[in-house]
């Protein structure tokens, strides 16, 4: 069967200087850092698209000079992940990566390999208490990675809850969220902690979640995920054939965003300005990842080899 491209239910938007953020990811994309591409990560990460636009969608009403350090993080990040924690089964290795992510956030990291993680969060310009609320939503995002990995090397056979528990701060929406109270400087820090935008965050992160397993299915770029991947969970959890759980998947999708329609409809007279934002980071990512479908999430049915070989969507 074949997977479709996503379409959200929300409005979307592009930020208006959307070409110097271009402009400025690609002059880091040909620094030093970008050094440590192998071949699978080379044909098909698109890291440059990964960045720029990716924040362009997601924050379009953000602050330029920060958006375009964003950028460049949500750049050497996906790469970070693809090399070091999606395609690897070696736990101590992981480990040791995830330490030194850890302390690279906090500017402790001798590892050379997260100096971009470290001057991200070196910056001057963070708004008073949202570095730290950042760091906190990484560690829960390389907690949730951990138990996927485990998960992964011992073949566990999860439940479709069980999984989406372990999934739900690996896909790393809650961080996504926790970063718009930096790129905007109207949002009371306070209100993250709010339980209603916590259905919010959980909703998305169930949407993405979706959306990712399904793009990554057939996907060229090597993903080890026999055991960790939503549609394969549920074929073994449910005695699901390949089509069935892709159908229930794809409904799933739909599901979760119009629950997040209502959780937003339920906030959207006291915090219209949040609930906004909130819209637009999840339109933005399905945007993203449907865009990026031919680089990033190549599948097998996609049979236009000339967008690959190091080439960009942007």
């Amino acid at each position: 069967m074949e997977i479709p491209l996503f379409v959200s239910r929300f409005p979307v938007m592009e930020h208006p200087q959307k070409n110097d953020i271009i402009a400025d990811i690609k002059q880091f994309f040909t620094t030093t850092a970008f050094d440590i591409l192998n071949e699978n990560t080379r044909q098909y990460g698109d890291y440059m698209a990964a960045g720029a636009l990716y924040c362009i969608y997601i924050y379009p009403l953000g602050d330029t000079e920060k958006l375009k350090a964003v950028a460049r993080y949500f750049a050497y990040w996906a790469l970070v992940d693809d090399l070091y924690f999606d395609n690897s089964t070696d736990l101590d290795d992981i480990r040791r990566m995830m330490e030194q992510f850890i302390a690279a956030t906090e500017g402790t990291s001798g590892d050379s390999r997260f100096a971009p993680v470290a001057a991200f969060c070196s910056r001057t310009d963070w708004n008073e208490g949202t570095l730290d609320l950042f760091r906190s939503e990484i560690i829960k995002y390389l907690e949730g990675m951990m138990q996927l990995r485990i998960a992964e090397v011992q073949e566990q056979r999860l439940t479709v809850e069980e999984y989406l528990r372990c999934r739900h701060y690996n896909i790393a929406m809650w961080v996504i969220f926790s970063l718009l109270y930096d790129t905007q400087d109207d949002l009371e820090l306070s209100t993250f902690r709010h339980p209603g935008f916590a259905d919010i965050f959980d909703c998305s992160s169930k949407c993405i979640a979706v959306l990712l397993d399904l793009y990554n299915l057939k996907a060229k770029k090597e993903e080890k995920s026999e055991y960790t991947n939503l549609v394969r969970v549920m074929q073994r959890a449910e005695g699901l054939d390949e089509d069935a759980a892709i159908r229930k998947c794809i409904q799933l999708f739909y599901d979760y965003e119009l629950e997040m329609e209502e959780a937003c409809d339920r906030l959207a007279a006291d915090y219209p300005r949040e609930v906004l934002y909130f819209k637009y980071v999840e339109s933005g990512s399905v945007r993203y990842c449907t865009e990026s479908r031919k680089m990033r999430y190549q599948q097998v049915s996609d049979t236009d080899e000339s967008l690959v070989n190091g080439r960009t969507v942007l």
